[in-house]
């Protein structure tokens, strides 16, 4: 974290000036605007006038004024679903199917690390896992292969550290690309595709891990 030696700290610094250039959630994709800001901080230039665009949009698309917009992310950028999440939650038909009484929530807005009421104080989950397992419990693992949050090789080694016997080795099956399986009786699995999933990875692979999910929960060979 705060290396001593000059020769880290510089590669350090280069590995991080390189990080910053693409998404740290899918390394395979540009960094673009975040939808949901930390309070008071401007994420481009253009903030200010997307701010204006997405208040104007909102009192056509939902007939209500949406009082704390996000900036306005590309089209092409994974966030713009985050973005056009302000639209729906805000929306008076999304809020009528949600039950939520007139004048309980003024308005919907995304969170983030900043206002989650939380302390970290769990150094290590093995040995919870561990519990789940040895009284008999399945359990199912996955990373996306292209997360730089949570590496996949982290949650491969912590796997590895439980101690349980492989039953099968790793190995490949298809669904217009390619899924990597590691069995034993903790499942893990790294999801993995021509473009590769993410942080989140349903949210970049929702089909194969629809596939895995569906499959697991039905006790099905995977």
């Amino acid at each position: 974290m705060n290396p001593r030696n000059t020769l880290c700290a510089q590669s350090l610094g280069t590995f991080n000036n390189l990080r910053s250039e693409v998404m740290v959630a899918q390394i395979l994709l540009d960094n673009c605007v975040y939808a949901s800001p930390r309070p008071g901080i401007e994420t481009d230039k253009s903030a200010g006038a997307a701010r204006k665009i997405l208040s104007e949009e909102a009192v056509i698309v939902t007939g209500k004024r949406v009082k704390h917009p996000p900036p306005r992310v590309p089209l092409g950028c994974i966030s713009y679903t985050a973005y056009l999440s302000y639209f729906w939650a805000n929306d008076e038909l999304t809020r009528d199917a949600l039950g939520i009484k007139d004048g309980t929530v003024d308005e919907w807005v995304r969170c983030h690390d900043g206002d989650l009421p939380y302390a970290v104080d769990i150094g290590s989950s093995i040995k919870y896992h561990r519990n789940v397992t040895v009284n008999g419990y399945r359990a199912l693992v996955y990373s996306g292969d292209h997360d730089a949050i949570v590496p996949h090789l982290g949650t491969q080694a912590w796997v590895r550290s439980l101690g349980f016997p492989i039953v099968d080795d790793w190995r490949a099956w298809h669904l217009d690309g390619r899924l990597q399986i590691h069995h034993n009786l903790l499942q893990q699995h790294d999801i993995r595709d021509r473009q590769g999933a993410g942080h989140t990875a349903p949210q970049y692979e929702p089909e194969r891990c629809y596939a895995m999910f569906n499959r697991w929960i039905l006790d099905q060979p995977l």
